[in-house]
């Protein structure tokens, strides 16, 4: 039987999470740029790939495989950055457990913003998702997004709020 070695260290798994509009890519984007991480968002492969953001089938699909890349560099010491949406608190700790085999931190980053700044926001990045996106996802089903909890909270390494700054002075 081979025996699996776990090590701590400084290697991190980033979770950005909000609802469509809150700045996840922003906020992402700041902390792979900060702490030297890979980015791993299912929008920009969706896009690259010509599919529709709002192809949930083949998102959840390709979730699942960045997932298990997110595990593969976390296990080799290095970073991720996860930018899912990650709307429910299942959802979040089955990406925080990537992170526990590797012996590897997590942080969660949550944004927010007010509804109609988040509906703006989305109509404004304009695409051929983005009226549909701001209908029929965040405006229909917003009430569906688990903001997490101080239990939740405790259970990374680090967590960042809507209002803290990135990167902390």
């Amino acid at each position: 039987m081979r025996r699996q070695t776990v090590r701590v260290s400084e290697t991190t798994l980033w979770l950005v999470c909000g609802l469509p509009g809150a700045g996840k890519t922003t906020r992402a984007r700041a902390v792979v740029e900060v702490e030297q991480a890979v980015y791993l968002s299912p929008d920009e492969w969706i896009v690259r790939l010509g599919v529709s953001l709002v192809d949930y089938e083949f998102r959840f699909k390709l979730q699942a495989c960045l997932l298990d890349l997110a595990g593969d560099l976390l296990a080799h010491g290095v970073s991720v950055v996860v930018e899912f949406g990650s709307w429910s608190r299942a959802e979040r700790e089955a990406i925080r457990q990537v992170a526990e085999p590797a012996g590897a931190r997590t942080a969660l980053h949550f944004l927010d913003a007010p509804l109609d700044e988040l509906a703006r926001r989305v109509r404004a990045r304009g695409g051929p998702d983005a009226e549909a996106l701001a209908r029929d996802v965040l405006l229909a089903t917003w009430q569906q997004f688990e903001r997490p909890t101080a239990d939740e909270i405790a259970q990374f390494d680090v967590y960042v709020a809507p209002d803290d700054p990135w990167p902390a002075n």
